[in-house]
């Protein structure tokens, strides 16, 4: 490779190594090869003196204002080669029809044949152009074999091919997909471009920006993008369009408005994918209406808006449970001959499957097959879901078998939906039924599956067959979580069966899977439900030893329990410690002290705190109101709320 005297080499490399035939440039010129002692020596020095020059040359052209001010990184890392030991598959000759080189590189199937068809350039003589290397690396990179990529650069350098642009971008371009954060080394590559009197383009500079966005370096690609304007580089449509892309990705919709704004004043012409980047981005920060206005903005530019802008913002409409206007936006769109595809006929299905409006949503998925669109396995998800939340199990299992015979196959998600159908319709049995089937279809079931079937069987009295599925599960490997575990001790704790419930708080424990207050909270009121209030005392009380702080619901059942038990004094006690450890009455809490008062007769508590509860904002549940009501005629208290409540019922 020819470098000015003291320069440093082109390239920087990672510590990758493909096995390639090399040869380097001293052994073409004295024969010596690269592990000859005093060529590898030679090679050694050179590299260490190019480092330290390299440096110094910087520091003179950015004095003269010559160099780009951008922050380069040198790094040479030194690694031998070793000679090919990869396969020795040849190029056939009928593949080549271009001065002897091979016209198609994309055809290679693998990465040793792409390592032989490299070695095969590099032993012709004379040396191919760069252009025929290019075109063997490019195929690589689209199959993100990155670290090969890398590695074949390097042999290039050592032999002395002098890289372009395109060679350039496509090292730039592997440093920024490597695994590891490599952006020194691509940004390295950039300076070393400049060195060599090569002006990179906007695909260069696109894939800088492209991968720092990709990465969640969004202020550094602007700090770039900024940069590259200053150097006199006019970013165009690709360039605005990978820095609004990250902008909106990063959630700062705003600034990527403010970009657009921009654009447009220097004269580049926003395209569809701009538009619908920022139209996607208001529409997942639920600003809806400034996404409609945006989508009119483009048409009245001339802009004819794609399947991309009409699905990002159906899914907004959706999204907010305004169906009613996805569906008109939908006919817009078919209207104005855009196709929608499977992902649109998707987001309308669920759209309005989950707003219950179950034969709209059949209605979507026929026009789907009339016009040709095949539905996937989520299309059928989304419908089969609307028909098991409106209990029509018939419907939903009649389309997944639909869905089997047209041979798509079903996902532990379609199981899972029918399965909870099930469970809610009360058909517990065909439920677990379709658990079996999942095994014999060699599909494993997940934690949804299991958690959703053991509240099935608890909802249905029967927390013991959950326990025993809880069992199963943990002896397939699949691990129980919070969930879980309340499903089953909620389960227990609502049948009486406390002793099992406590077991199975100790095996959580054991688990490494410490309980919550949602937890202690199960069991507190089972204990208070079943008589066991000075347990529940005592559990309520050590929360606050082990650093748990109740929140208002531990609250509202230790105070019911202590009301049920007779406790008035204790409960009301409770009540006003709630705010001093900074947790404040809600309007269930309201509701259960005063029935409790009520019930034990004590009518001037519940009427200060029915004063209290109305001075709040809070109003009285039905079986409060019920209660009160019974009282009326003997209580004036009670008699003056109630024709207070009667005349605001009156006003609104």
């Amino acid at each position: 490779m020819k470098t000015l005297k003291g320069e440093a080499p082109l390239l920087v490399y990672e510590c990758v190594s493909v096995p390639v035939r090399t040869e380097n440039r001293q052994e073409r010129k004295t024969g010596a090869g690269l592990g000859s002692a005093p060529a590898l020596q030679m090679m050694m020095m050179r590299k260490s003196t190019f480092t330290a020059s390299a440096f110094q040359l910087q520091q003179r052209q950015m004095e003269m204002g010559n160099f780009p001010k951008l922050p380069f990184f040198l790094f040479f890392i030194h690694q031998h080669i070793t000679a090919s030991t990869a396969s020795t598959t040849k190029i056939s000759p009928s593949s080549r029809n271009n001065g002897g080189f091979c016209n198609n590189y994309s055809t290679l199937h693998s990465v040793a044949d792409a390592v032989a068809s490299f070695n095969e350039l590099l032993s012709m003589r004379p040396m191919p152009p760069v252009v025929e290397f290019n075109k063997l690396l490019g195929p690589l990179v689209k199959k993100k074999h990155y670290s090969t990529v890398i590695s074949l650069c390097k042999q290039m350098d050592l032999s002395n091919i002098r890289p372009d642009v395109y060679t350039l971008t496509i090292l730039i371009n592997c440093f920024c997909h490597s695994n590891h954060d490599h952006f020194h080394f691509a940004f390295s590559v950039l300076g070393n471009m400049f060195k060599l009197g090569l002006q990179p383009n906007h695909v260069t500079f696109s894939t800088l920006l492209n991968g720092l966005s990709s990465k969640a370096k969004i202020i550094d690609a602007v700090k770039l993008f900024d940069e590259m304007v200053k150097m006199g580089y006019e970013p165009d449509v690709i360039t605005y369009s990978t820095i609004i892309n990250g902008l909106c990705k990063m959630g700062s919709t705003t600034m990527a408005i403010q970009l657009l704004k921009k654009m447009e004043e220097k004269g580049c012409k926003p395209n569809v994918v701009v538009y619908s980047t920022i139209i996607d981005s208001l529409c997942k920060d639920k600003l809806i209406t400034e996404a409609m206005e945006f989508l009119s903005e483009m048409v009245n530019r001339g802009i004819s808006p794609n399947v991309v802008t009409y699905s990002s913002i159906l899914h907004g409409f959706c999204n907010l449970g305004r169906s009613n206007e996805a569906t008109s936006l939908f006919k817009q769109m078919v209207e104005r001959n855009v196709m929608p595809d499977t992902v649109t006929f998707n987001i309308l299905v669920d759209g309005l499957s989950k707003e219950g409006m179950i034969l709209e949503a059949q209605c979507v998925f026929e026009t789907m097959i009339e016009k040709g669109v095949e539905p996937n396995v989520n299309t059928y998800n989304a419908l089969m879901d609307g028909y098991c939340s409106q209990s029509q199990m018939d419907e939903a299992q009649k389309l997944f078998n639909i869905m089997v015979r047209k041979g798509c196959a079903p996902s532990v998600r379609s199981y899972n939906i029918l399965i909870k159908g099930h469970c809610k319709s009360g058909r517990i049995d065909e439920a677990k039924g379709l658990l079996a089937e999942m095994s014999h279809k060699a599909l494993t079931p997940d934690t949804v599956t299991y958690s959703t079937l053991m509240k099935g069987f608890c909802q249905d009295g029967r927390p013991q067959d959950a326990q025993k599925l809880l069992e199963e599960m943990r002896s397939y490997g699949l691990l129980p979580d919070l969930m879980t575990y309340s499903i089953v001790l909620d389960g227990l704790c609502k049948q009486g069966h406390l002793d099992e419930a406590f077991e199975l708080l100790k095996a959580m424990q054991e688990s490494k899977i410490e309980p919550n207050i949602f937890i202690y909270t199960i069991l507190i009121q089972g204990m208070c439900n079943f008589g066991k209030l000075e347990a529940a005392r005592e559990l309520f009380s050590n929360l606050f030893v082990k650093g748990i702080q109740p929140d208002v619901v531990t609250y509202t059942v230790m105070i019911s329990g202590l009301l049920k038990g007779g406790l008035s004094s204790e409960a009301c006690e409770l009540f006003r410690e709630m705010a001093v450890h900074g947790c404040l009455p809600n309007s269930c809490t309201y509701n259960v002290i005063i029935q409790g008062f009520l019930r034990n007769g004590d009518t001037s508590n519940a009427g200060r705190l029915i004063e209290e509860m109305v001075g709040r904002g809070f109003s009285a549940d039905s079986s409060t109101f019920q209660m009160l009501s019974d009282l009326e005629s003997r209580d004036e208290i009670i008699s003056l709320f109630m024709r207070a409540s009667s005349q605001g019922r009156k006003m609104k």
